[in-house]
């Protein structure tokens, strides 16, 4: 529908006002501030009371009646009076729509009368042109319907509101009054869905007006909510809708920085819109994606983020659950509270558990400052303060409800009552370590006070130890003091008032029956503890405090210089108090006392080691060093430490005062005194004697070797005999003998290697090696050498070689050491019976501790030179020394310096040698080996050391290498003859070798040679279909697989009858067809191998005269049926598939 114009002109120009015409009443804008006083009382002008303002109004903030409009925000329903508020906000239009809302409803749906009477019916009252307005609206034309509905709608707005602001949030009767708005007016339920938004967001904003927050708020927007039937969408959506408006509104008179001050009331009220928020958010069990949404939408809308404004509500929530606390302290004794009761109210404030807890350690410690007195406002002794009666008895109560730990309680408990327990305990027990009191006394007045405190026995040990460790940490402060100024007396005296205190202390800690103080040093004085009484002090000073000590208590002794055994335990008290650890301490009584066991001990070796030495002199000696010992308390260790050098020192002076270094039996006597006196053992005096004896023992072992450099067995016991005298080990003798043989051994290696050089260099190549000019007559046999490499026995060198393993074997150089186990086999007689059993025996193997590798006389490539030189010497050998170097190989290489696989290697490479030339030229002359040379081949096996597998792989690849060679000559010839393949193979055959496995030879070679000669015989015929057992045989002689011999032999019958049927064509093309016969009867031999599939390409009228010409060869000699068979398969290798017709 649509409104004539000039109608519609005449209805706005009489109305009251335009916006009243449209059902819009004017915006409110309200404002409040809030004073803050000192001690943070709230008064306020206005809260709850909205201002209409128009544009250029001044808002007005009254600052009287403050304690009263104080009153009134505590007491009025802010949101009910902002509700009522609204239900006055109407126009005319709508006024008329609440006298008779379903007829204004039904109104709307009307024809044009109605529309006529329904504007006389708004026109108000007064002169004539109320007649004029309405006959135009009658006559002119007609009121629109969403004009109608639009002041029903605005007509049931403000009826909503009053209906709550009548019926009250919290009565049960809510849902049907709104429900009967919603009837009355006939709206929509979307339309009045946005009512119900509308109404609950200014309830909300009139909440929000009063910035004290109630918990009751929570309650009454619930109980709101569902009144109006509103669900969480429509709820999300009110509330931002409500922060935004708010915050205009407060932005309007409120600066924003202002709005910053936490004590401000329009931040209050900010703050407790966002907490009202999450309450309605989480209350109505959103997920929490969708309450993040929700509340993110409020706080942006507040220009906070989401965890600030998280913060802001755990603020606003805080001091409610603050006071149900406080009440909860109150009304602990009347049994009406409970911790069912802290859950629920924490629960409806969003209080989170962690939160909880920490206001309920705090207010049970406020509980217990309570109980203390510790909250008086008057100072009062701390040494007065305790709990009352029963005061446990109620801290046990509220730490039930509270629901805390007995470990938090009890700290609790500790932390307020430590300080008035030190105030009286550190007094006590100073006046225990200053003997005022008896240490029983002491203890009595310590648990007095615990039982007044209520401290629990664990919880009296620590603050025991903390008072034991100050009391005692005092004294060792005012000892570091004397320390720092050098005054050695007040610190000595310090340290043993220090030590009495911890005894005092131990006395009142025993007291109490407690074990947790047995171990008083390691509880109190653990120097890495800094909760210990000496824990402070830096370690440097620590130890310097214990060298004072420890000097002045020497000092203390009568003679002044000696630890008595009084002084000595208390040194050791005070090593225990400052934790200096047992090698300091030592360390300190050795710098201390040292000196004086020195100059004693030095005495005695000069005394013993002189010509008079006596036994009474020994003993006199021996008094005077225990005797310094005993009086500075020295350990025997200290005395073994000075003794090496001493020791030492006489061994010098009897060598140097006996003829040839060797000292006599009076002289070693001495020795061995000195030796008792110094408390050391044989072994301890080893290295001394090896120091200043150790050459002689060698020089007479080089002087027992001789020219010769063996040592004769009568010089053998003597060498021992002088080791014994000596007092060398025999280890010791045994490294000093080996030097001795190892000095004179590396010549002899080096004179090997110049004579192997010589033996194979010219002199010129030998001058370049080793830069020095030699002359003819240096070589033994007279002449220069030949130059060449190889191996020579023209010198003297296996006789040289000999010297140097007689030199080893005869000096018993070499040694024979386990190194590991065997089991064995053999044979026992047990009885008559003779049984086998099985027995662990060592392995044995030869160790050589000089090698020429070792000393260096020989680099690794000449000394494999020498062992090979050596290997064939002894190999061609025919005299009687043959056996005697057969037997020496492996010593020479032992001694050399080669590892026995090496040796293994290089006899291996000799061997394959003599292999190799001597099966080449037996197989080059017989052909193959027969008995003889395999009997000589044994012989060299056995000369060569070599075993039978190793001789039996030698033997083979000699024969591969030899047939490998064959087969290179007949193969890789330009026009190889079919008879050297075959009799090469028929050899190999006859060898029992395998063409590919032994001899080596490729499958491809193998394929070549199967070729080679299967081809000649097929082109004469020798092969066919009726003798093909020769294919086999060839196949299965080259080692060939009949897979591989089929396929190469295919390829030959294609090949051949290529051929031949080129052939058959060229003489029918001259007209020689007499020619073609031999080659048609070869066609017709391979075909039969292929069942005709010869693969041949030949015209037809060609095709027929080839059968034609086969029809007519005589085959009488022939059977009947294989002459029809070879005509059929004829036809299949020429192509003819029908019986060719005569020409």
């Amino acid at each position: 529908m649509y409104i004539k114009s000039a109608a519609l002109a005449a209805v706005i120009a009489l109305s009251g006002s335009t916006t009243d015409a449209f059902g819009v009443g004017r915006t409110q804008l309200s404002s409040t501030f809030v004073h803050q006083s000192a001690s943070r009382h709230i008064s306020t002008s206005s809260f709850g009371v909205a201002h209409t303002r128009s544009a250029g109004d001044i808002a007005i903030r009254p600052n009287s009646r403050r304690t009263a409009s104080f009153n009134m925000l505590l007491d009025s329903n802010s949101g009910i009076e902002e509700l009522e508020q609204m239900a006055k906000e109407t126009d005319k239009m709508t006024a008329t729509a609440q006298k008779s809302p379903g007829l204004f409803k039904a109104g709307g749906m009307a024809s044009v009368p109605a529309a006529a009477a329904l504007g006389f019916a708004i026109t108000p009252a007064g002169p004539a042109v109320s007649a004029v307005v309405a006959a135009a609206g009658a006559v002119g034309g007609f009121i629109g319907k969403s004009k109608l509905d639009s002041a029903t709608e605005a007509a049931a707005r403000p009826a909503l509101a009053q209906a709550v602001a009548e019926c009250g949030v919290d009565s049960p009767d809510l849902p049907s009054r709104v429900a009967a708005v919603k009837s009355e007016f006939n709206v929509d339920d979307e339309d009045f869905a946005d009512m119900c938004a509308a109404v609950y967001k200014r309830y909300l904003i009139g909440v929000v007006k009063n910035p004290i927050a109630k918990t009751g708020e929570v309650k009454e927007l619930k109980q709101l909510r569902a009144g109006l039937s509103m669900d969480n969408l429509g709820t999300g959506i009110a509330h931002a809708e409500a922060a935004r408006e708010f915050y205009r509104q407060t932005c309007l008179f409120t600066p924003e920085e202002e709005l910053e001050d936490p004590d401000h009331p329009d931040r209050m009220s900010i703050d407790k819109f966002l907490f009202l928020s999450e309450r309605a958010f989480r209350q109505a069990g959103e997920t929490e994606e969708a309450f993040k949404y929700e509340m993110s939408r409020v706080a942006k809308a507040f220009k906070v983020d989401m965890e600030d404004a998280l913060e802001r509500v755990t603020e606003v929530a805080e001091p409610f659950y603050r006071r149900a606390l406080a009440s909860t302290r109150a009304k602990l004794e009347t049994g009406a509270v409970s911790s069912e009761m802290l859950v629920r109210a924490r629960t409806s404030l969003g209080i989170d558990e962690q939160t909880a807890y920490d206001m309920h350690v705090t207010t049970f410690n406020d509980e217990i400052k309570e109980l203390l007195g510790k909250d008086a406002e008057m100072e009062l002794d701390p040494a007065t303060l305790k709990f009352p009666d029963n005061a446990m008895a109620r801290l046990e109560k509220l730490k039930e409800v509270f629901g805390l730990s007995d470990t938090d309680a009890d700290y609790e408990i500790q932390v307020e009552a430590t300080e008035l327990f030190q105030a009286t305990a550190l007094k006590t027990m100073e006046d225990g370590i200053n003997g005022i009191i008896k240490p029983k006394k002491a203890w009595e007045d310590l648990a007095q006070r615990q039982k007044e405190l209520c401290l629990k026995d664990e919880q009296m040990k620590t603050l025991l130890a903390a008072i034991v460790m100050q009391s005692l940490g005092k004294l060792l402060e005012e000892t570091i003091t004397f320390a720092n100024v050098n005054n050695e007396a007040a610190v000595y005296d310090k340290l043993v008032d220090t030590l009495d205190a911890a005894e005092k202390c131990k006395l009142v800690l025993n007291e109490s029956g407690w074990n947790d103080f047995d171990d008083f040093n390691a509880k109190f004085f653990d120097p890495w503890s800094g909760d210990s009484a000496c824990g402070f002090i830096l370690p440097e000073k620590r130890l310097n405090l214990f060298k004072i000590f420890l000097v002045r208590a020497a000092r203390k002794s009568e003679s002044g210089k000696e630890l008595t055994d009084e002084n000595y335990a208390k040194v050791m008290e005070v090593k225990e108090m400052l934790g200096v650890s047992d090698n300091d301490s030592n360390e300190e009584i050795r710098k201390s006392f040292g000196p004086e066991l020195m100059k004693a001990l030095r005495t005695a070796v000069d005394e013993i080691t002189g010509e008079d030495c006596t036994e009474d002199l020994v003993k006199n000696m021996k008094n005077m060093v225990d005797k310094v010992i005993k009086d500075y308390k020295l350990s025997e260790g200290l005395v073994r430490e000075y003794a090496g050098p001493l020791y030492v020192k006489a061994c010098n002076i009897v060598s140097q005062a006996t003829p040839g270094g060797v000292p006599n039996t009076e002289r070693m006597g001495s020795l061995n005194s000195l030796r008792d006196l110094l408390k050391l053992t044989a072994e301890d005096t080893f290295p001394a004697h090896l120091e200043v004896f150790g050459a002689v023992y060698k020089q007479s072992v080089q002087e027992t070797m001789g020219p010769t450099g063996i040592i004769r067995p009568e010089f053998r016991g003597l060498l021992e005999e002088l080791q014994g005298r000596l007092g060398v080990s025999e280890e010791a003798a045994k490294d000093l003998f080996l030097e001795a043989v190892k000095e004179r051994f590396t010549p002899m290696v080096e004179f090997l290697v110049l004579e192997l050089e010589r033996s194979m260099l010219s002199k010129q190549q030998l001058s370049r090696k080793r830069g020095v000019d030699y002359g003819e007559d240096l070589f033994q046999t007279g002449k220069s050498a030949d130059g060449q490499l190889g191996i020579s026995s023209e010198t003297n060198l296996m006789t040289d070689i000999m010297n140097v393993i007689d030199f080893y074997t005869e000096n018993a150089v070499s040694e024979e050491v386990e190194v590991g186990k065997e089991e064995i086999e053999k044979k026992v007689m047990e009885g008559d019976e003779e049984k086998t059993v099985k027995e662990e025996v060592p392995v044995m193997e030869t160790v050589y501790p000089i090698t020429g590798l070792e000393t260096g006389a020989v680099e690794e490539e000449l000394a494999e030179l020498l062992f090979r030189q050596f290997v064939v010497g002894a190999f061609t050998e025919q005299g009687p020394n043959a056996a005697r170097y057969e037997a020496s190989k492996d010593t020479f290489g032992g001694i050399i310096g080669l590892t026995k696989n090496k040796q293994d290697e290089i006899s291996g490479n000799i061997g394959e040698t003599v292999y190799d030339n001597y099966i080449q030229n037996s197989m080059s002359t017989k052909g193959q080996l027969d008995q003889q040379d395999m009997m000589f081949l044994a012989n060299i096996q056995g000369k060569l050391g070599l075993n039978e597998e190793q001789g039996e792989k030698m033997l083979l690849a000699s024969q591969k290498k030899v047939l490998t060679q064959e087969a290179d000559s007949i193969l890789d010839t330009e026009g190889a003859q079919p008879e050297l393949v075959k009799t090469f193979r028929e050899k190999c055959n006859s060898m029992g070798l395998e063409m590919e496995k032994d001899v080596g030879i490729s499958k491809q070679r193998l394929v070549r040679m199967f070729e080679m000669e299967i081809t000649p015989q097929l082109n004469r015929g020798e092969i066919s279909i009726k003798n093909a057992d020769l294919l086999t045989e060839v196949q299965e002689s080259l080692g060939l697989t009949e897979e591989e011999a089929e396929k190469v032999f295919e390829n030959i019958v294609d090949k051949r009858a290529k051929v031949y049927i080129g052939q058959v064509k060229g003489e029918i093309l001259r007209g020689r067809e007499d020619n073609c016969v031999d080659a048609i009867k070869k066609i017709v031999s391979l075909a039969q191998f292929v069942d005709g599939e010869l693969g041949l390409e030949v015209e037809e009228a060609t095709a027929y005269k080839i059968f034609n010409l086969y029809e007519a060869i005589d085959v009488s000699d022939e059977e009947k049926e294989d002459v029809e068979a070879n005509k059929d398969l004829l036809k299949v290798a020429l192509g003819l598939s029908a019986a060719p017709v005569k020409a």
